[in-house]
Order: structure tokens, then C-alpha cells, then sequence
């Protein structure tokens, strides 16, 4: 039973950038967990266990979901989720091309509304995790670094697919697979 999600996938330019700015937040001795450089990806919507017979329905739902013409997002500025009084999460954002990934996602729901998928309830804010907090240690150098990070700009990424992933946990971290991978347009 795959654990799944469907995203969009960070490149190589937007990966390096983030680096540098996880290593920042590496030194700052906070207890959290870096995401892989090669794990940097955005959640469109994450769908929990899946059984191995029901996969072949949400590879449907992301080709039917991938109508929209393929576009560019601008990874700029940090953020914490839930709140800079007890972060839990540390992402980049989107200041261009929000609204195009925020429909994309809308079409997600539907078709997976059409299988009967449970909906996902919580607010939807397009961003691309970079590190996991485990405790409020060096909390207050976290949102240092995200304030004074608030208009960096990250690179840009052309949406141009969604990818239906499998999210393998292990000891040293999870192992993403791309199961399948629908083209925009």
C-alpha cells in the first residue's frame, strides 16, 4: 500500500539555492531535520495509503488534472507553518504563478473527488518545504533567517508536469519514486 502524494517537481537552480540557505539554517543548532536536495518538491496534495489496486485511478487523476497549459512559478521569500511561535515546518515560497498552481490543484481535488478520495480540508498554500522542526530550540534564529530571507529569490521553475509519487519512510529519511508523470497541456 504506497504512501502518495502528487507534486511538482523543484530544478536543479531552485535545489542549489536552497541549500545554501538550509545550510544557514543548519548552523543556527535548531533540532531539525534538512529535506534531501533531491526530495525538494511541491505538495499538491498529499493522499495518504493508497492500495495497489487503486493506483491506476490516480495516475487517471493526474492526467485528467494536467489540462491546463504548462507555466512559470518564482520560488521567492521563506515562511514557517503553523506559526513563528511554534514552527513545525520551514518552506519557500511563490510570489509568481501562485494562482496558476493554486487551480491546478483545484482540478486535482475534482478528479479526485470523481474517485471518491477524501478531501483535504486545510487551506492550500503553494511552497516547497525545506526543513522539518523537531523542538523550539534556536526558534527565534529560525525566524531571523526567514525575516531577513522574506525577498530572496530562489529561481524559477516551469511547471510543465505533476508527478504522482511514492513516499517510501526509512531510517535515514524518505525515498521518493515517481510512479507516473502527466505533461501540462
Amino acid at each position: 500500500m504506497p504512501r502518495s502524494f502528487i507534486a511538482i517537481e523543484a530544478n536543479e537552480e531552485v535545489r542549489n539555492s536552497l541549500n545554501e540557505v538550509q545550510k544557514e539554517l543548519e548552523q543556527t543548532g535548531a533540532d531539525l531535520k534538512l529535506v534531501r536536495s533531491e526530495n525538494i518538491h511541491m505538495t499538491l496534495r498529499f493522499l495518504g495509503d493508497i492500495s495497489e489496486d487503486r493506483v491506476g485511478l490516480f495516475e487517471d487523476v493526474i492526467n485528467k488534472a494536467s489540462k491546463t497549459d504548462p507555466f512559470q512559478i518564482r520560488v521567492k521569500g521563506l515562511g514557517v507553518f503553523p506559526d513563528p511561535g511554534f514552527i513545525r515546518v520551514v518552506w519557500a515560497g511563490v510570489s509568481e504563478g501562485s494562482e496558476k498552481v493554486t487551480s491546478l490543484r483545484r482540478e486535482v481535488d475534482k478528479e479526485l473527488d470523481k474517485i471518491n478520495h477524501p478531501p483535504d480540508d486545510k487551506e492550500f498554500t503553494p511552497h516547497f518545504t525545506i526543513a522539518r522542526v523537531k523542538s523550539g530550540k534556536a526558534k527565534s534564529e529560525i525566524n531571523s533567517i526567514v525575516e531577513n530571507k522574506s525577498d530572496e529569490e530562489w529561481g524559477i521553475v516551469k511547471v510543465d508536469r505533476i508527478e504522482l509519487k511514492e513516499s517510501e519512510l526509512t531510517s535515514k529519511g524518505p525515498i521518493y519514486t515517481t510512479l507516473e508523470k502527466a505533461e501540462l497541456g
